[in-house]
């Protein structure tokens, strides 16, 4: 299952970036790209069907931002300073896969 994670991941980082690049507006867009998000943030964590975190902080910060970044506009909810929050688990989780720890 794991092996499914970088796949759904690499489309949901295109489709996500390509989108507002070429201005394109699709009537489920922010359907598809959230569950895009979730379905590789959750890959990510689960491993052979039982959840096994993974070794790398890195990994799971950028599993628990896909996450969030799925869930909190598909369920509509608004928290207080979420751009902050989100944009500091996503520079935390990039600079520790950088650094690979």
């Amino acid at each position: 299952m794991r092996k499914w994670a970088i796949p759904v991941l690499a489309i949901y980082l295109i489709v996500a970036g390509l989108m507002p690049l070429l201005n394109i507006d699709l009537p489920y867009a922010g359907l598809i790209t959230s569950g895009l998000a979730i379905a590789a943030g959750l890959l990510l964590l689960l491993g052979g069907g039982q959840l096994r975190l993974p070794r790398s902080l890195g990994v799971i910060l950028l599993a628990a931002w896909l996450i969030l970044a799925g869930v909190l506009p598909l369920l509509q909810i608004s928290l207080p300073s979420q751009e902050i929050v989100l944009g500091l688990l996503a520079a935390a989780a990039g600079i520790l896969l950088l650094l690979r720890r």
